[in-house]
């Protein structure tokens, strides 16, 4: 066992003990790379009845020009149009007419990301109010974000530095792989859920080492004698080519998938970002994994919502236009139509309004809004180290999950809890000596 070592302690956050929302799919053959581990197995999960998505309020939806600009990127017209290039070496990683049936398992990263992703459930549709200083303080720690609510939290607080380490080894044991495999040969499905996990990976490691970090877009990196911005970064290597997170997504996915829905694999560490699972993944669970983010997103205010005069889309969106959206207002329209079955929601989609793009939520998406542990607000009572406002973003959750069993979303379930529990940690790679016999044995 390399990395991503077993803690002794296993910090369990039950804020809701709800049905599972997926089955874990399980892993089909092949690769298997550095060991097993867990931070903080955190279970905030919902079981959708319909998942029918609420209009926001009239005086909510006007609250969008007031919001925290301090959290995001301005409001900006439609996209201008785009010229789509690909830079040299990267049409080796075209997909092959004839596949081969190979597999990939990504074990490691499933249980991983089980245990450090928080699920915040569907979106009610409400912007989350400025939260209320302490008491004796003017000033607001924690997510002050309006769609804080939304999408999926890594608990990046709580990984130590072995965790971290495992994200830098299980990074570059994704990239050797095409060293042993031929992956353009491997079925679509295969070569595409292989992207989105080293994208992933590698965008949550970068975050991992930088943190505490308030915005992942501000993240730099050093390449050679200058800094780079996460995004634009070329640590990734595969095959011999340089790449960046923006490059997986532009150089190679894009061009070479015809489903828009791809859009929704690729996680950027932010509130504005398409949500992350809580498992990794893989070629059996694309289709459903994709469509049920695509649902989430589309749904959610951070990926589509109405202001007066004004159609309002993410910016996730812009990026892939060149590829999905060429005639914008047509095409993006049509897209989001197949993830919204709200009916006021899509009399908003389709009232011939100008569509802009909104303000992208740049806030990294952790529990405590890029704060170290403990230290966004005085630290509640008890044995679990997490900081009032912490608390307070996960009570907000609660909030938001009564509300949606009141409409009906998710299911009936008990009150939540917080518990931490001290387990005895075994190393699964270690040799099992032999029990010594006994009288009984005899």
């Amino acid at each position: 066992m390399t990395a991503f070592k077993r803690f002794n302690t296993h910090y369990t956050l039950y804020m809701q003990k709800a049905v599972p929302m997926m089955s874990k799919y399980s892993n089909t053959i092949s690769w298997r790379s550095c060991a097993s581990c867990l931070a903080i197995s955190t279970a905030l999960t919902f079981a959708p009845s319909g998942l029918a998505a609420q209009p926001e309020s009239a005086a909510s939806a006007n609250r969008a020009d007031t919001a925290q600009s301090h959290d995001y990127v301005q409001l900006a017209a439609a996209p201008q149009k785009a010229i789509m290039t690909t830079q040299a070496g990267f049409e080796k990683f075209a997909p092959q007419t004839n596949t081969k049936s190979t597999r990939i398992d990504y074990e490691i990263w499933d249980e991983a990301l089980k245990n450090v992703v928080l699920d915040l459930g569907p979106s009610i549709r409400v912007r989350a109010p400025r939260p209320q200083a302490q008491v004796g303080s003017r000033m607001v720690k924690g997510h002050k974000s309006a769609y804080r609510l939304e999408g999926s939290r890594f608990t990046f607080a709580y990984i130590t530095d072995e965790y971290r380490a495992g994200l830098t080894e299980y990074r570059k044991d994704l990239q050797s792989l095409p060293d042993r495999v031929d992956l353009t040969s491997l079925s679509r499905d295969e070569q595409l859920a292989y992207w989105f996990n080293l994208h992933n990976v590698s965008v949550i490691e970068q975050i991992a080492i930088a943190y505490p970090t308030k915005r992942p877009a501000d993240i730099k990196i050093k390449m050679d004698d200058r800094k780079v911005k996460l995004d634009e970064a070329k640590f990734i290597e595969v095959s011999g080519i340089k790449m960046s997170p923006r490059d997986i997504r532009t150089q190679i996915v894009y061009p070479n998938w015809s489903n828009s829905n791809v859009i929704y694999g690729f996680y950027r560490g932010d509130i504005g970002s398409p949500m992350l699972p809580r498992y990794a993944y893989e070629a059996s669970n694309l289709n459903y994994t994709l469509n049920d983010n695509g649902y989430e997103f589309a749904n959610s205010l951070r990926g589509f919502n109405r202001t007066l005069g004004h159609r309002n889309v993410s910016a996730v969106y812009q990026e892939a236009a060149p590829y999905y959206f060429p005639d914008w207002d047509h095409d993006l329209t049509a897209h989001l139509s197949t993830h919204i079955d709200d009916d006021k929601l899509l009399a908003d989609l389709n009232n011939g309004e100008p569509i802009r793009i909104d303000r992208y939520d740049t806030m990294v998406a952790d529990l405590s809004g890029g704060q170290r542990l403990g230290s966004s607000g005085a630290p509640i009572s008890g044995q679990l180290s997490m900081s009032a406002d912490t608390q307070r973003l996960l009570t907000e959750v609660r909030k938001k999950q009564d509300i949606l069993r009141g409409r009906g979303v998710i299911g009936q379930q008990p009150k939540g809890w917080v518990v931490i529990e001290d387990l005895y940690a075994v190393d699964p790679d270690k040799p099992v000596e032999p029990k010594p016999e006994t009288e009984s044995d005899q």
